[in-house]
Parts: C-alpha cells; structure tokens; sequence
C-alpha cells in the first residue's frame, strides 16, 4: 500500500491561489516539485499505456486481482479471522437473511423485463443483489464454505439470462453495475468457477461493454462533472483489470478508458481533496470507488494513491465531516445524519491513508455496517493509540473548491464549527446556488442550517426551493431572488465564488469569499468576511452593491424560532444555544416564515426562514451579524461610519473598510 501523506501540493499553490497569496495561511508543502513531477510522470498516458503492456508481458496475475494475485494482501484475509470476525459472521447472516431463494416472482418478473422503465422501478433493490453475489465471492475466498458459492450462482443466474438476452441495453446505472459486480465476483471465485461460469461473465462484460460502456470515456471528456458517466468508467476500468489477459476482446477497451479515468480523478476537486459536489456525495462517490482505486494501483504497479487529490482527499473528510457532525456540510442530501455511511466510507477511505490525522479519525467512528465490502476489503486499521498533535490546525480551506471548515476545537465531538462557502464550481450537478453560505453547528445540533429535503433530483421541491439561494445562509435581494442556475434551471458552473481570504490563527481565523460572478451581473460586488473567533463565535460582513437599487435580504435559517429582536434573538436547542445580533447602517426588517414552498415530497422536520431585508431599495448593502453559540458572551458592539464599521466581541476588535477586514 502506498503511504498517503497530508499535502497542500506546490500544484495547488499554483493554480488555486490569487495573486494576493499573502491573504493565505501557506502550509509547507510535504511533497516536493521532483516528487509531483515523478507522480504526474507515472500516470502520464503514455506511462499508463507501457504499464498496461508490461502487465501483458510478465507472467500471468492470478486472482483475486485485487490481492495482487496472492490469497491475501496486507492481512484483510487474516483481518477476518481476528479483528473482523464479526464482519464474516454478520456478511453470512445477511446473505441467509435475504437468500436469492426469497426473491418474490413481481421481482423477478422486473429483472427480467425488456423495459427499462420497468426494471428501474426496483433498481436499488436488483443493485443490492447484485452486490450480494460480489459479496458471497468474496466470504468464498475467505472461509471456504461452498454455501456461498451455491448463492453466488443463484444470484449470477437470475441476472444473466435478461441481461444477455437484451444484450445488456438499459440504463448507464443498470450496465455499469452489472458489469463491475460479475467481474469482482469472477475475481474472488474464480478457482471454484466452471468453465460455464466464467462464460457467463464473459459474455455480460463484452455485452454490456458493446452496449454502452466502451463510449462512457467520451462522454467524460465532453461531460467531465456528469457523475453517473465518471463512476460508470471507474467500473468499467475496475472490471477490465480483473478479466485483463483471460479476455483478450476487452482489452483494447482498456487502452481508451484508463487514461481518461486516472486524468479526470477527481472531476470535483483539485490538489488540495477537496469535493466540490457535497459532502454526501463525497463520501458517497469515493467509498464506491476504492476498490477501483486499488485495482489500479495493485494490478498495474502505478502510483495512483499519491496522485495530490487523493493523496488530500482523507484529510478534506476530516475536517468536512469531523467526528460528532450532527449533519453533513453543503450540496445534495447534506441534511441528513449519516452515521453510518461517514463510519463505514470514512473507515474505508481513512484506512488507505496512513497519516495521524487518518488514523485518530477511525478510531472516532462507529456504527457501520461490518458486513459490508467497504469494510471487508479495506487494509486493516492501525492497532495502537492514536493522539493528534498540539500543533494539528483546528481550521482548513480548500481553494479549488471554495470551501473553509473552522472548528473550536477539532478533537472535541461537541465542539463549534462553521462551514463557509464560496466555490469556482458554481451551483452545477448537486451543488447549490449557496456561494459565501455558511453553516453552524455546536455540541452535536444544529444552529444554522441549510434548509430544504434533498426528496430527489430535479423535484419541484429541489427546483423551485433547496436548490436556491434562499434556502441558504446567504444574500438574496427583491423578495428572495439570488444566484443564478442557468438556462435549465439545475445549475451553472459559472455562476462561482472563490475564496480570496483564509488567514488561520490559534484564536480566530478570517475568510472571505466573493461571489459576485454568482449573481450573474445583478450584483456588482457580494463580498462576505466570516471570522470565527474561538472557541463560539461567528461574525459575517457582506459587503454589496449593484448598479440596480436593491431591497438586500440576510437569510438565517433555524430548528427552532428565534425569540427577540435583530439587535439580540436567541435561539434554544438543548444542550446548545445560540444568541446572535443582526445590524446594518441602512434601515431593515426582521421577519420569519415556517415550513416549505413548495414542500418536499418527504417528511420534513421543522424549518424557520428568518429574513432581515431592507426596508428600502439602495445600491449599496451592508450588513453584520454575530452568531454565538455561548451566551454568556458579552452582546457585541457594532458602530458604522459611513462603508466602514467596527466590531467589539469576543475579546477581539474586528475593523471593516472597503478594502479590507482585520482582527486585533
């Protein structure tokens, strides 16, 4: 396994950074110039083309190719006969459970349907078999017991006939599937397949390859954020790897996808790990592809796991999604708690990384589910005590993606933690109109939140309400209109933000974003400033104008009713609180609305909108409000002067002029 170090790469310096970089906390790069070079080098086309011709020359891989060919690899075999013993135990229960013999004939009927509408009805239920007939391979490989076998043919056997009969024609979803789990299947199984076995895989991947899979590398490189094509062309580069040199009629296919593959990881992010497509999706996108991952590196002996992004992207999962987080951070589905998906992938992802950071994170998740592959097929976790350095940062932003995570105390599950956002990838895919957003949570609630249910993509729901600006903790003007979605209506990537500020220090850090390219020319500047100053408080300035007059409008949405006046409210939310205090030098109203238009079409759990909007239009906009999440603290002094103002809180004397805000 190759080592994973934390890196701010000098790539990343490089491109992601203004010219102004002295507004940038610099972090020491861990991977020299000559060390990139020798990345970048190695997974060059033209390297991974001579990989792939000296893994034709030497002597045949055996399988399971993801070990390398050997019946173990970094001990995850011996792993289920001592620390994962429960994981075997819980896999065999599951699969007897839920028996391929158990599948009800409306089921089977839709599996086997030439409709692809019909088919897709139940497709997570038909994905979820599919993956147990990976998983019965692999509990094979492991105990040796022949029942799983029995299962895996019956679950091989209820797919193939209408999957060979169409010639794999459906959806990207069904053959991308389709092909990645008959082929991880194959790899763990293959010494105890027949000869009518491995026909059968054979004949699915070249099916599902002739019907779609071996054009989904140009759609990539024409849709390189189209996420359901990228996660299709790791599969089918994952599936190609394990049947390279038993099926010589895929292996041109191989020549075309990988390089594509292997450039455009990750579309979401850049040096730094970032995941510009939400947290959930992050989690998602990357637990699922890590077998993939490892297939490239093990099987073709190229350094995939030090390419920068990957090499980051744990550490991006750290601070985004750090232990205790009540709900996840940005994009698509970020509402909801998912604690066992963040222990599950974020055990997976972490134990590929070999860093201190990674380490203490696994140690503080539990709750997933042992049984699933994730777990199983990840190198074993790091036995003794972990502790994370006195010197760790308690804060981290992420240029490429416009993301800044700043958090009281990173080792505290009940710390305070604001999440701002202001990203070059704009509002595309599952992303949000949501540019210089910000959200709050402390001791394991939720203070300020971005509202809205992600029911399902394009719903009216998502279209006309929790894709929006409105729904987020950010400027909107004239009765809630904000950031632009493009033509469609689902998201444009030039509509960005970018950071243009993040200075950390041990007692606050600053960030600003700019998202004036967000508004599409409707506003002419729409700078926010966040300080956080720890170990509780947040401070915004937004910082507008527009050559159109506008009735500015400051979004804060909350669980619970906010109770007083702009000047000081409180919000309760046992056994946190939060008090805040809105101002601006321009006269405005506060007023709050419950609930959803239009509702999602899931149940929703208590939403309040307050808006504090300007009573009359101006060009200008200004406006600061103050967060805390301890009370005690003293209410804060705001006095304005003319575009300036000063801030007194916290212990600190925050100044702001147009150019500039600063912290004594």
């Amino acid at each position: 396994m190759i080592k994973l170090v934390s890196v701010i790469s000098l790539a990343t310096a490089a491109f992601c950074l203004p010219a102004s970089a002295q507004n940038f906390t610099t972090t020491t790069p861990r991977f020299t110039a000559a060390e990139l070079t020798a990345t970048v080098n190695a997974l060059s086309a033209p390297s991974l083309t001579t990989a792939i011709d000296k893994f034709d020359a030497a002597p045949p891989m055996g399988h399971p190719r993801l070990f390398k060919g050997q019946p173990d690899y970094l001990g995850i075999v011996a792993a289920t006969k001592a620390e994962r013993a429960s994981s075997i135990v819980a896999l065999t229960g599951y699969l007897q459970r839920n028996s391929v013999a158990n599948v009800t004939t409306a089921l089977k009927t839709q599996i086997n349907s030439t409709n692809t509408a019909v088919r897709m009805e139940s497709w997570w239920q038909q994905d979820r078999i599919l993956e147990g007939m990976a998983e019965a391979a692999v509990a094979y490989h492991m105990t040796k017991n022949t029942w799983f076998l029995t299962e895996m043919r019956a679950r091989m056997q209820l797919f193939a006939p209408g999957i060979l009969a169409r010639k794999c024609a459906g959806d990207v979803s069904e053959t991308r599937d389709y092909a990645w789990f008959y082929a991880l299947t194959y790899d763990f199984a293959y010494p105890a397949m027949t000869s009518a076995d491995k026909q059968m895989v054979k004949d699915i991947l070249i099916a599902c390859g002739n019907s779609g899979l071996n054009k989904v590398a140009d759609t990539v490189k024409l849709y390189p954020e189209n996420g359901i094509a990228f996660n299709a062309l790791g599969k089918f580069v994952g599936a190609l790897l394990i049947v390279r040199g038993d099926m010589p009629e895929t292996h041109a296919w191989l020549r075309t996808a990988l390089p594509v593959y292997v450039s455009s990881t990750s579309p979401w992010g850049g040096d730094d790990g970032g995941f510009a497509n939400g947290s959930s999706y992050a989690s998602w996108d990357a637990g699922e592809s890590l077998v993939m991952w490892d297939l490239i590196e093990r099987v073709l002996d190229v350094p995939f796991y030090r390419k920068p992004w990957l090499a980051e992207f744990a550490r991006f999962m750290a601070y985004a999604l750090p232990p205790g987080v009540p709900v996840g951070v940005f994009g698509d589905g970020a509402e909801v708690n998912r604690i066992e998906d963040w222990a599950r992938f974020g055990k997976a992802i972490m134990n590929r990384s070999d860093t201190t950071l990674s380490r203490w994170y696994v140690k503080q998740q539990s709750g997933e589910d042992y049984a699933r592959l994730h777990i199983l097929l990840s190198p074993r976790e790091y036995i003794g005590p972990v502790t994370l350095p006195a010197t760790q940062p308690n804060g981290a932003y992420f240029p490429a993606i416009g993301w800044a995570a700043m958090h009281s105390s990173l080792t505290d599950r009940s710390r305070t933690s604001v999440f701002f956002k202001s990203s070059p990838f704009g509002s595309v895919n599952h992303s949000h109109a949501d540019q210089n957003s910000f959200v709050m949570y402390s001791k394991g609630k939720v203070l300020a939140m971005d509202s809205g249910y992600y029911d399902y993509y394009n719903s009216p729901h998502w279209r006309d309400y929790y894709k929006q600006t409105k729904a987020h903790n950010a400027i909107t003007f004239d009765g809630g209109q904000g950031q632009y979605l493009g033509a469609s209506g689902l998201g444009d990537r030039a509509a960005s933000g970018k950071l243009t500020k993040f200075l950390q220090t041990a007692a606050y850090d600053i960030t600003t974003g700019d998202a004036s390219a967000a508004y599409a020319g409707k506003l002419s500047q729409a700078k926010r400033t966040v300080v956080f100053i720890r170990p509780s408080t947040l401070v915004t300035i937004d910082q507008l104008n527009s050559a159109t007059p506008r009735k500015y409008e400051y979004n804060l949405h909350t669980v619970v009713p906010l109770s007083g006046t702009a000047a000081a409210f409180r919000a309760d939310l046992a056994p946190a609180e939060m008090c805040g205090t809105v101002a601006s030098p321009d006269a405005f109203a506060m007023s709050a609305s419950v609930g959803y238009t239009p509702a999602p079409s899931v149940p929703a759990g208590p939403h309040f909108w307050n808006k504090f909007n300007y009573s009359t239009a101006k060009n200008r906009g200004f406006f600061v409000s103050v967060l805390r999440s301890n009370c005690l603290i003293v209410k804060p002094d705001i006095t304005f002067s003319g575009t300036s103002a000063k801030i007194t809180v916290g212990g600190r004397v925050i100044s702001v002029t147009d150019q500039d805000v600063t912290v004594n």
